[in-house]
């Protein structure tokens, strides 16, 4: 039987399983306890009936047998009550209750001065009874007389059949509450684990960066190892960013030197020189923000504003291009949060936006969109825009379609790179405005 995949409903539905089976045991037990209890009790009275009838036995001046004493019971004065007593001699009954007629009670005799007990035996109506009988002898007639008096199994049985049925109930109660207890139990029990659970969500969230508060003794090395695991995490993360980062930086400035050398250098020599440091040059503009966002892209804890991204690159860009008198506005970005890291989100942000502001009239419209599957930014710029068939050529690695403009064609690419990394997206199209929107994917921070 697979159990189901839930630790609770494993613990529940074991316990279930034992608490079933202990009371149906228990139940069975008390039945069987009760029964030799009642079978006990119903001998005794067969006994006691069979002393004083056996005591009660005389015989008259003239042979004939008689009784002092006499079972009160009215049962053995109902015919067919189920109660029956008989004495018989060696040519058959001598004296026998009323309630069992001219019938006789199929008992063997028994051995002499011996009592004997038959649990099963069949009675005038076809009934099973449970009888006693005792063989004697008579010291004044020398007679052996058999002394028999039976009771009906019904008895027994309607005894037994009532007390299991409020055993059964009461073991039915019983049980209910022992699960109840357990669902309890276990529900108090794994609160430390759904609290674990609910800490490493706001981790995951970036609503902080550690598993807080304390654990029990059982789980509390668990919690240890992961905050070690986090923090370690952590540590290789920033090591990584920082060597990439001053790898980056140490490479600039020999490149600097040597293109500047390069200029002095007559031939084609120069060109080339000159050429192949600015690919390297180039390539370190682009990968070094791959490096970093490569490392944070599917790290936990990772979040970022986006509104207030937009609000410090939406200062910076209009002051840049005061002189053109630009407006960015922003839209539907309240309450959106960026699943990553606050740098990688500012670097694709500037690059669309700059190169908005490169090719923009008068005016930028950003508006975002974000729900539980992911967050949407559109930027549009009132440029004049580019032909739909050379969008998709935009996007290609490096190209630029006006080399008048500043800048090294990676900008996009780079956007493209790292929002893949985050397994987001970046399309373009014609904007409503006449220019171009930039259409951007990326994954949104629950809340």
């Amino acid at each position: 039987m697979k159990l189901p995949n839930s630790l609770g409903l494993r613990l529940i539905a074991t316990a279930f399983a034992w608490v079933a089976a202990t009371l149906v045991v228990g139940g069975l037990l008390l039945s069987f306890l009760f029964r030799q209890h009642i079978e006990e009790r119903f001998d005794t009275q067969l006994r006691d009936h069979l002393d004083h009838l056996v005591s009660a036995i005389v015989f008259d001046p003239q042979g004939q047998l008689t009784l002092t004493w006499r079972p009160p019971d009215p049962c053995f004065k109902e015919p067919g009550s189920g109660r029956y007593w008989e004495i018989r001699g060696p040519a058959g009954p001598l004296m026998r209750s009323e309630s069992l007629g001219d019938s006789q009670l199929a008992v063997a005799d028994p051995p002499p001065g011996m009592a004997r007990l038959d649990p099963e035996v069949e009675g005038p109506a076809g009934e099973t009874l449970r009888s006693m009988a005792r063989r004697v002898l008579v010291p004044i007639k020398g007679v052996p007389l058999t002394v028999v008096v039976a009771g009906s199994r019904e008895d027994i049985e309607g005894d037994v059949q009532e007390f299991g049925a409020k055993v059964s109930i009461t073991l039915a109660v019983f049980g209910l509450g022992l699960l109840l207890a357990v669902w309890f139990q276990v529900l108090v029990g794994l609160r430390p684990l759904h609290a674990m659970g609910e800490a490493l969500g706001d981790i995951r969230r970036g609503e902080t960066e550690r598993l807080a508060g304390s654990y029990p003794r059982e789980i509390e090395p668990l919690a240890n190892e992961l905050n070690a695991l986090l923090a370690h995490n952590a540590e290789l993360l920033e090591r990584a960013r920082t060597q990439a980062a001053n790898l980056a930086h140490a490479l600039k400035n020999p490149l600097t030197v040597i293109r500047n050398e390069a200029r002095q250098i007559d031939g084609e020599a120069s060109g080339v020189i000159r050429e192949q440091a600015l690919v390297m040059a180039r390539s370190i503009d682009r990968y070094l923000p791959q490096a970093r966002a490569a490392g944070t892209a599917r790290s936990l804890g990772t979040r970022a504003d986006v509104q207030a991204i937009l609000d410090d690159l939406r200062f910076s860009l209009e002051r840049l291009y005061q002189d053109r008198k630009l407006q960015i506005r922003l839209s539907g970005l309240r309450g959106c949060r960026y699943r990553g890291e606050a740098e990688d989100l500012e670097e694709m942000l500037g690059n669309l936006l700059d190169n908005a502001c490169k090719w923009a009239r008068r005016h930028i419209e950003v508006h975002g969109e974000c729900d539980g599957q992911g967050l949407l930014i559109l930027i549009d710029d009132d440029g004049p825009g580019i032909p739909e068939q050379r969008l998709a050529e935009v996007l290609k690695r490096g190209q630029r379609l006006d080399e008048t403009k500043p800048g090294s064609g990676l900008g996009l690419d780079i956007v493209q790179d790292i929002a893949g990394l985050y397994r987001g997206s970046l399309s373009l199209e014609r904007s409503p405005s006449g220019g171009v929107r930039a259409r951007l994917h990326l994954p949104a921070a629950q809340d």
